[in-house]
């Protein structure tokens, strides 16, 4: 089982990317997915309509999320995996965002590498782009 690990560069602040994973609204309205996010060391979360489960294990603000986490393709004999988040700005309105995901089932890693694509960066790059030109 080796970790995948995805990076982009956005065109937000730190904050904002913090916020997203860890505001229930927010990230709700961004994936178009329900997400209930109990903010806080210990706090369980759902996203993607209950698809994605999980706990919050670390938070360091505005720099990194460490999440226990799973999906309701895990058997209830998989291991939780662990997702990284890591923010690090890099510029005015600039931040490179590092998802880093081990523990995956075998043979999920690019199922779940493409997933993070689609359903997340790319999304995630929209709405900034969006709001940018509002």
């Amino acid at each position: 089982m080796k970790p995948i690990k995805i990076s982009s560069i956005l065109d937000t602040n730190a904050d904002f990317l913090y916020k997203f994973f860890i505001d229930s609204k927010l990230h709700t309205e961004i994936t178009e997915g329900k997400a209930i996010i109990n903010n806080k060391i210990g706090g369980k979360f759902t996203a993607m309509d209950d698809y994605i489960k999980g706990e919050i294990v670390s938070l360091e603000k505005n720099r990194k999320i460490i999440q226990k986490w799973r999906t309701t393709d895990f058997s209830k004999n998989d291991k939780d995996s662990i997702l990284e988040i890591t923010i690090k700005e890099i510029g005015k309105n600039r931040s490179k965002l590092i998802l880093k995901q081990s523990e995956l089932p075998e043979g999920s890693e690019e199922e779940y590498k493409n997933g993070w694509k689609e359903f997340y960066i790319r999304p995630l790059k929209e709405f900034i782009k969006k709001q940018k030109l509002a």
